[in-house]
């Protein structure tokens, strides 16, 4: 699922998901469990997002990039943009 999504859209569904979510708690029981139920379901959202993105400083220098391309072992480039 995640593959699908950008970050924007990401936003979008978990705030979609977490409005309806609100919406059948409260209307199965009363309006503690209702924020209670968000406050989990947001807390899980931040959690996968943060769990999700990479660090975008891993390299932060032509330096660091020289030294791990000249290190003998495998390196993965993954070039990504949102445009």
């Amino acid at each position: 699922m995640f593959t699908f999504l950008n970050q924007y859209s990401y936003i979008l569904v978990s705030l979609f998901i977490v409005t309806i979510a609100f919406f059948l708690v409260y209307r199965a029981f009363s309006i503690k469990p209702a924020l209670l139920s968000i406050l989990i379901l947001v807390l899980v959202v931040v959690f996968f997002q943060n769990s999700l993105t990479s660090s975008p400083d891993e390299l932060k220098d032509i330096s660091a990039w020289d030294s791990l391309h000249n290190s003998g072992r495998p390196v993965l480039l993954y070039l990504y943009s949102d445009l």
